[in-house]
């Protein structure tokens, strides 16, 4: 599994903490995939997190996988198939939506 795709629900996050994320976050990073079966937009929801390791570690839940991708991100995590999520693009002058780029895939051994 290989998917690329824009973060969701962005825009509907705290807008200081994703302003706070996004001047942080830069290519190659790698950002946390969280399960939340109690979502209920999306059963198969997966939360993408930001850990901020500097000054302390301090979580932001930026927004969501996609929901046309969220069912096969969440059987995956669930199946216990160890997945990374890496940015590939961040930039934080763009629109929240547009403003972080991640792939999702499979970690390689």
């Amino acid at each position: 599994m290989n998917r690329s795709f824009f973060i969701a629900g962005v825009q509907f996050r705290p807008t200081h903490e994703i302003k706070r994320a996004m001047i942080k976050i830069k290519k190659g990073d790698n950002l946390m995939l969280e399960s939340e079966p109690t979502n209920r937009y999306d059963p198969n929801a997966v939360k993408i997190i930001f850990a901020d390791g500097s000054g302390g570690l301090e979580m932001i839940f930026l927004g969501y996988v996609p929901k046309k991708f969220s069912a096969e991100v969440s059987a995956l995590l669930e199946a216990g198939v160890e997945l990374e999520c890496v940015v590939e693009e961040a930039n934080s002058a763009a629109n929240p939506w547009e403003a972080c780029k991640v792939v999702v895939r499979e970690v390689e051994e």
